[in-house]
């Protein structure tokens, strides 16, 4: 027997046989890496043993939205490394929260959730309301990301809404110099996001700054409060122009905002100027 410290005091022995013990262990999982434990039957504890890995719900939250590829799964979370993404692959299949297939055309391997994932969804959610009415930050340099902003809107347009059949959107991020122009191609049953020029003609361009687009999206800040303090520029016709409100993405927790209405930009700007989108797109950061 010995006694160790980590997440939680754990008492451990040589594992004994069902015999033994006389419990079944047959529906037990079978992990196979060096899992920390807490020591603990209580199912909460035994949830977070598996849950409560560094990166593990953000790779959960992208799957059960859709991204199944290794490349979809890495434009969610451009900070984790692809070694520790799979890792990660590897412990959630390892726990029977998601399964492993090789993609219709071969050559790489697509990840589904199984049931036991798709029944944290409402849970993940959840985590996000709440996140987003009591733990929101005021949005600094280093929560921002051109990409991983990129990838959350284009799943968050409201595709019954366009004004059109089909349309071509395209974004410039003015502050950066990578990562800074992004094309949007619409239906009105997915969303194809390009960062090279598609060589379509484009109906509606819009040009702001990555906070600006990260407040709009997330609801800090409303399409028309961002243009009104010329933060955002749009071109594109009136019609539109007008109906951009109605479709372009915003998260599905912007309205659980606790400052909406621009509030938090109106705080964060008070005592200094606000500099014009014609001035920010001069000067561009790495």
């Amino acid at each position: 027997i010995r006694l160790e410290s980590g997440l939680g005091v754990q008492l451990s022995a040589a594992p004994r046989s069902a015999t033994e013990t006389g419990l079944d262990d047959t529906a037990a999982p079978r992990y196979s890496w060096a899992m920390k434990k807490y020591g603990s039957f209580c199912p909460i504890a035994k949830a977070a043993e598996i849950l409560t890995e560094r990166w593990t719900v953000l790779v959960l939250r992208d799957m059960l939205q859709g991204s199944g590829a290794f490349t979809d799964l890495r434009r969610g979370v451009p900070m984790m490394s692809p070694t520790l993404l799979s890792k990660r692959l590897q412990t959630l299949e390892a726990a029977n929260l998601i399964v492993r297939e090789a993609s219709p055309g071969g050559g790489h391997w697509q990840y589904r959730p199984t049931k036991a994932a798709e029944e944290l969804q409402p849970i993940i959610e959840a985590i996000g309301h709440w996140g987003q009415r009591w733990v929101r930050s005021q949005l600094t340099r280093d929560e921002l990301d051109p990409g991983s902003l990129m990838w959350f809107m284009h799943r968050h347009f409201a595709l019954d809404r366009l004004p059109a059949d089909s349309m071509v959107v395209y974004v410039e991020i003015t502050d950066v110099k990578k990562l800074a122009n992004w094309w949007f191609l619409l239906d009105r049953e997915r969303v194809e996001l390009c960062w090279g020029d598609p060589c379509r003609s484009v109906d509606i361009s819009l040009f702001a700054d990555l906070l600006t687009l990260t407040q709009i999206f997330m609801g800090d800040l409303s399409l028309a409060q961002a243009r009104a303090l010329d933060k955002l520029e749009v071109q594109g016709s009136t019609l539109l122009v007008r109906s951009l409100p109605g479709w372009f993405p915003r998260s599905k927790f912007a309205d659980d905002n606790p400052m909406p209405n621009g509030q938090s930009t109106q705080r964060q700007a008070r005592g200094r100027t606000v500099i014009p989108s014609s001035s920010t797109r001069v000067q561009k950061l790495d």
